[in-house]
């Protein structure tokens, strides 16, 4: 696990007990910062590239098919 899941992981702990105590400030601010995490885990650099060999090939061959009508 990435240092960023790690702290979702906590965080959606941190929410539960927030509903459970019926808090909404901070549930509101929990779940603002779940969402920027969840942002930043949805970011192009988080993801999972390919080799850069592999993906221009990948990225010839996606553009050689024509778009359907």
């Amino acid at each position: 696990m990435t240092s960023l899941e790690v702290k979702l992981a906590s965080l959606l702990e941190l929410i539960g007990q927030a509903r459970a105590a019926r808090d909404p400030l901070v549930l509101a601010a929990l779940l603002q910062r779940k969402d920027a995490i969840c942002a930043a885990l949805a970011a192009p650099e988080q993801s999972w590239d390919e080799a850069p060999e592999r993906a221009s090939s990948c990225s010839l061959r996606r553009e050689a098919v024509p778009p359907v009508a």
